[in-house]
């Protein structure tokens, strides 16, 4: 990217769009008539010039920029022959005037009475159509950029100072290039007519396309500037609700206007509302720069931004409509819902929270209504919300099909507003034993009096529910635990929204890998997890179970990872998330033990595991199951194997299993897959033959495990074990146990890896 205050730079970017962006069709067509409407505008007659006709045109036409938010309506301005009159003054001064400083008392002084004239007939000040008006009435005094705060931006962006009238900027905008090109000897041409396209172009180019994050992005080769919203799962999800309003916004930004620490900039707010708590102070703080976009932290300092600089000048809320209607969630989506019909409150927080399943409370959504009132997009009459004239002209803006946050089994962020020292005693709902088992999944049949058995210990105490399923691997210990939870829900059109599926990992020796943590280096920011957004949203829907399962429960210590919620779910008190007596980030201090939680862990014992400790099996219900039924398999009809073919394999794997159940050496129905799925590719591939591939398969799924001890057990197991291989005539695997029982013998002990 060039350096713009950069004289070698700057000269370079300049000469680069002349050649390769102002020469696309699209620009050479703005030129043209950006060209056209100066020459018509210095040669029109007095009397075509105060008409009407000649007056409607003027105000509305977009040869110098793009409408954006001009959607004023003007209409009393174009009908008053006073202000017709003064415009033609000005041109004709300015047009015989040669002295710079005359030219800008000149415009300064014509701007001054005529906004005034405006503002009256319009009730509000025009300033994008003022603009592109004076640009034209003075050629070589305004550039193509009719926004401030994107003028602002490539000021700043060029090195040039940003103090002083707004209308000099443009001033300065223009020096610049003509300190790196020479003057324009005539702005009518269209060297001239380009010269004054060159800030747009560079705005465009240099300064907005490049930001990742542009609330706004324009084509170069249209002009066409669109709004560039960010997909629901990265927006800002709620507003912080400040008393006040814009103005109140105004005023705490104002003190960072030089630029302050942080610390004096806290003080500052406490000055404003000396009865907050400090907590308060940083959750302002961190709205006024995530959720508003005005304030940024430059080290230990904070600066205003340029959006908040122009914000802070103006106090138009225009300046930041554009950061709430990309950024925030569910402004778009209430103001496009808004479009074609007005909406009664209730209807409205309704909206919103469909816009964002996790408001399962009023609170949220009121507040966003609130700032979108103080941001004059809605008005409210007698409840009725419906958008105000600026409103209409930002949905004209969204180009796009307003979309709902997506909920991914309770991963989505929510807010909880319950008192963690008021529980509330709520009956959970749940179907009965043999609804549950109904609703289990036909592809996972389970034993009826295993459900039974994982039902009654979970339900036995009104608080504790925690089981821990042990046993053997693959037999769909998850898969149980999990078509428990969706039987739980079975009905409702989302039952994965009260279950949460998280697989523990190695190295989690603290609960923040569950309950997330205060940021340490932005104390009013939280670093949430997928468990405490699912806790918060049990917590607030206390009536359905949500269940929670632990997969691979014992890669780490239980006691230590899940410490807060053993401790609690024995007590009943509160789940303590932080410090604070306030929010943080939408975090609330804590929240009572949800009685509607449901910890389904699993373990598997081998030397990657940890053993559980008594502070978990006394609080929890513990199911061992070792064996599966393997004739009943639901897999044997799905694979493409011939009726002889599955007949030849589930014999062979009933032997098997009645071989190794007795070391507990046997498998589940992951193998039983794995070895399915095996047997079907070399069908397919049609190289391997059937007999050989059972082999293959056999040797590679369930030999591995062999391994253990000398004992009459074990030599059982090895003799069983090569009389049915020598049986089946599987001679690889034969072989290899052979090797592995000669071992045994000899060593005491074996292994299939050596």
């Amino acid at each position: 990217m060039p350096d713009l205050k950069e004289d070698g730079d700057l000269r370079g970017a300049c000469a680069h769009l002349l050649e390769q962006v102002l020469s696309l069709s699209g620009n050479q067509r703005w030129v043209e008539e950006f060209q056209g409407w100066l020459v018509r505008v210095r040669d029109v007659s007095h009397d075509e010039f105060v008409s009407e006709e000649f007056q409607l045109s003027l105000w509305n036409t977009e040869a110098v920029s793009a409408t954006g938010m001009g959607h004023v309506d003007v209409s009393a301005v174009i009908k008053s022959a006073e202000i017709a009159e003064s415009l033609w003054q000005l041109k004709q001064k300015y047009a015989t005037t040669e002295d710079a400083a005359e030219s800008e008392l000149l415009i300064s002084e014509a701007w001054r009475l005529i906004a005034a004239d405006v503002a009256l007939l319009t009730k509000r000040n025009p300033k994008l159509k003022m603009y592109r008006l004076f640009a034209l009435l003075c050629p070589g005094s305004f550039t193509s950029i009719a926004h401030f705060r994107k003028l602002r931006e490539l000021a700043y962006t060029m090195g040039l100072p940003l103090r002083g009238q707004r209308r000099h900027l443009h001033r300065l905008v223009l020096n610049r290039l003509n300190d790196v090109f020479g003057e324009v000897p005539d702005y009518f041409s269209r060297d001239g007519v380009s010269r004054l396209t060159l800030p747009w172009l560079l705005f465009v180019t240099y300064v907005q396309n490049p930001e990742a994050e542009a609330t706004e992005t324009s084509d170069p080769v249209t002009g066409e500037e669109v709004l560039n919203p960010l997909p629901p799962e990265r927006r800002r999800r709620g507003m912080l609700a400040i008393g006040g309003g814009t103005a109140t916004i105004q005023t705490m930004i104002e003190f960072a206007a030089d630029g302050c620490t942080r610390e004096d900039f806290m003080q500052h707010l406490q000055s404003i509302n000396p009865q907050s708590k400090k907590s308060t102070f940083n959750t302002q703080l961190n709205a006024l720069i995530a959720e508003w976009g005005v304030l940024k932290a430059v080290g230990s300092d904070l600066q205003l931004t340029l959006r908040g600089e122009a914000f802070l000048e103006s106090g138009e809320p225009d300046e930041v409509i554009d950061w709430m209607i990309t950024r925030i969630l569910g402004f778009d989506y209430l103001l496009n819902a808004l479009r074609n019909a007005s909406l009664s409150s209730r209807d409205a927080i309704l909206v919103l929270r469909k816009a964002n399943p996790g408001w399962t409370s009023d609170f949220a959504p009121t507040s966003l209504i609130s700032w979108l009132r103080n941001l004059d997009l809605v008005s409210v009459n007698s409840r009725v919300l419906e958008l105000t004239e600026r409103g209409t002209q930002w949905v004209e803006r969204i180009h796009w099909v307003p979309t709902e946050l997506a909920v991914r089994n309770g991963l989505d962020s929510v807010t909880s507003q319950v008192d963690p020292q008021q529980p509330v005693a709520v009956n959970v709902e749940r179907p009965s034993l043999k609804n549950i088992i109904a609703g289990f999944s036909s592809d996972f049949p389970f034993p009826e009096e295993v459900v039974g058995q994982l039902d009654a210990g979970l339900w036995s105490h009104s608080r504790r529910h925690f089981a821990v399923l042990t046993g053997l691997s693959g037999a769909g210990k998850t898969q149980l635990a999990r078509g428990y939870a969706l039987s739980l829900w079975q009905g409702d059109p989302e039952p994965s929204e009260g279950l949460l599926i998280l697989p523990i990992q190695p190295g989690w020796h603290d609960y923040s890998c569950l309950l997330g943590y205060v940021n340490p280096l932005e104390p009013d920011s939280y670093v949430r997890t997928g468990v405490l957004d699912f806790l918060l949203r049990a917590s607030s829907n206390p009536s359905k179970p949500y269940t929670l399962i632990l997969d691979e429960m014992n890669l780490s210590h239980p006691e230590q990872y899940l410490a807060p919620l053993l401790s609690t779910m024995e007590t009943g008190e509160a789940i303590v998330f932080h410090g604070q007596p306030e929010d943080i980030d939408g975090v609330p201090p804590g929240i009572p033990y949800p009685s509607n939680l449901v910890i389904i862990g699993t373990v598997n014992m081998d030397e990657t595991t940890h053993g559980l400790s008594d502070k978990v099996l006394d609080r929890a219900t513990v199911i061992e199951f070792w064996d599966i039924n393997v004739v009943a398999f639901p897999g044997w009809a799905t694979y493409s194997l011939t009726s002889d073919q599955a007949v030849i394999v589930r014999d062979l794997m009933v032997v098997l299993m009645d071989i190794l159940r007795p070391a507990r050496l046997h498998f589940g129905w992951r193998t039983l897959h794995d070895i399915l799925g095996y047997l079907q590719q070399t069908q397919r591939g049609e190289v391997i033959e059937f007999s050989r591939a059972i082999d293959q398969a056999i040797y590679s799924k369930i030999l591995p495990k062999l391994r253990g001890e000398d004992s009459p057990r074990l030599q059982r197991v090895f003799a069983s074990l090569k009389a049915a291989l020598t049986s089946a005539k599987m001679d690889s695997s034969l072989s290899k146990v052979t090797e592995m029982s000669e071992e045994l013998n000899h060593c005491g002990s074996t292994r299939f890896w050596r």
